[in-house]
């Protein structure tokens, strides 16, 4: 019997001999049984060419299942399936370290989504397939055009976002013709789909003025298409009535894995419509529903606009606001400063990670430390990985990933996923003209030091709470 376990627990053994039952009765031991903890390993993927993640997802097996543009991968097995050129997935045991495989599924990816039963969604310039928890066998294609986004549903129902409009699609989870929705705005950065609520959602922004850009989030019901709700996408009189001036984007959404729907945003100041009830926005926002505990999370003492980020919570059948934090970073002089979140995923218990890259600079930056390494210097535009507490109230990890003596400027943390106990994080670095960057890395990697040209990069470790 194989015992999966995150924490410690008891096995009572019941040893009877025939004496001791006449003379002393059952004996009793209590022997602990430890888990050992998910792996800690940070390494690179590719090769001397330009690779490119986009998306990393984690099987309930364990396995971590990174998607790219990755044109080598030396010494690793290789399946080529229908079409498949540079775009790949890459599968990594649960180890952390052993490249079980590379599955190579398209001529490049621009995204990519693991669904509950291990089948992965994978989606760019050719269109969209799905691809089978055994990843050689595709279920579907469809060739719709170049599709920017993609996400799939618990009951195998897909999303997929147009590149070249706002035109957003869902396919039945056999494939087949899809229900086609067209998204009203400017842009749409991203989409979600919930079975459980039988919604999809997207979010970006309208240009509602020659000087404000205004967010918004939308749900729109699978079975027909129609608009379920709204948040945000104020008119700008109303955004202007209200004296919140600053620009601000949707960019990011995810559902988590407890069950709630997750947005990440941009404004460029804290006079936003991220102060005010997504619903009414002559309703400030209470403490308990705007978190703020310091200085990073409060968007105060500014150096003129900055890219600054918000995220929050929401009830994906009613579109609630339940909680939103705002996340900014400090120069030396205690100034506000930017930061941009690329991705964002939840645990079951609302343990939220967001990744993205970063100005200067994050909380308590000089010195920072991560797997028992001092982390080389900032440079503008490094990576950036966060965990925050379930109920906002405290952030749990938030690192850069520079290696020792080394910088990491330029090169943004694209994806993350997690599950109960371990996180996984996609960078790509950006090489330099001093060839002086690099990332950290630990635990024995298959590919421990930079390959040339754009390298992918990975690394997981343990949720720690």
């Amino acid at each position: 019997m194989i015992f999966r376990m995150t924490s410690l627990f008891l096995l009572v053994i019941m040893l009877v001999s025939v004496a001791q039952a006449q003379q002393l009765g059952p004996v009793t031991l209590w022997i602990p049984i430890v888990q050992s903890p998910p792996p800690t390993v940070a390494g690179y993927l590719g090769s001397e060419q330009n690779d490119a993640l986009v998306a990393v997802g984690i099987t309930s097996t364990g396995n971590i299942i990174i998607a790219g543009n990755v044109p080598v991968l030396a010494g690793v097995p290789e399946t080529v399936l229908p079409n498949g050129e540079s775009g790949a997935l890459v599968q990594i045991a649960a180890d952390g370290r052993t490249i079980s495989r590379i599955v190579r599924v398209a001529s490049t990816l621009s995204h990519a989504a693991l669904a509950g039963d291990g089948s992965v969604v994978v989606c760019g310039p050719d269109g969209l397939s799905v691809v089978a928890p055994d990843l050689t066998t595709i279920r579907w294609t469809a060739t719709p055009g170049n599709v920017a986004r993609c996400a799939i549903a618990h009951d195998g129902r897909v999303a997929a976002l147009m590149a070249a409009d706002r035109t957003l699609l869902v396919y039945p989870a056999n494939g087949g013709m899809p229900r086609s929705i067209n998204v009203p705005g400017t842009a749409v950065h991203d989409i979600a789909i919930d079975a459980t609520s039988g919604l999809v959602f997207a979010t970006g922004y309208t240009q509602a003025a020659s000087d404000l850009k205004v967010a918004f989030l939308r749900a729109y019901r699978l079975n027909d298409g129609g608009l379920a709700w709204q948040r945000y996408g104020f008119s700008a009189s109303v955004v202007k009535g209200a004296g919140l001036t600053a620009d601000s984007e949707g960019r990011r959404l995810a559902m988590g894995a407890d069950g709630m729907l997750y947005m990440a945003g941009f404004t460029d100041g804290g006079n936003s419509i991220f102060t005010r009830d997504p619903a009414d926005i002559h309703r400030t926002l209470s403490a308990s529903e705007l978190i703020k505990f310091d200085t990073y999370n409060n968007p105060f003492n500014l150096s003129g606009a900055r890219s600054l980020a918000w995220y929050g919570r929401f009830d994906p059948a009613t579109g609630t606001l339940l909680r939103g934090q705002w996340l900014l970073t400090r120069l030396s002089d205690g100034k506000g400063n930017s930061i941009s979140i690329r991705g964002l995923a939840a645990a079951a218990d609302g343990t939220l990670l967001l990744v993205g890259d970063t100005a200067c600079c994050l909380q308590s930056r000089n010195g920072m430390q991560l797997f028992a390494q001092t982390l080389g210097n900032y440079e503008s535009g490094e990576p950036f990985v966060l965990v925050v507490k379930s109920d906002f109230a405290q952030r749990l990890l938030w690192t850069a990933l520079a290696a020792p003596d080394a910088t990491a400027g330029g090169s943004p943390a694209v994806a993350v996923a997690v599950t109960a106990d371990r996180l996984a994080v996609v960078v790509n670095l950006n090489p330099n003209s001093a060839n002086s960057r690099a990332l950290v890395t630990t635990g024995n990697p298959m590919f421990a030091t930079r390959l040339g040209g754009t390298d992918g990069y990975y690394v997981t470790m343990p949720l720690n709470r």
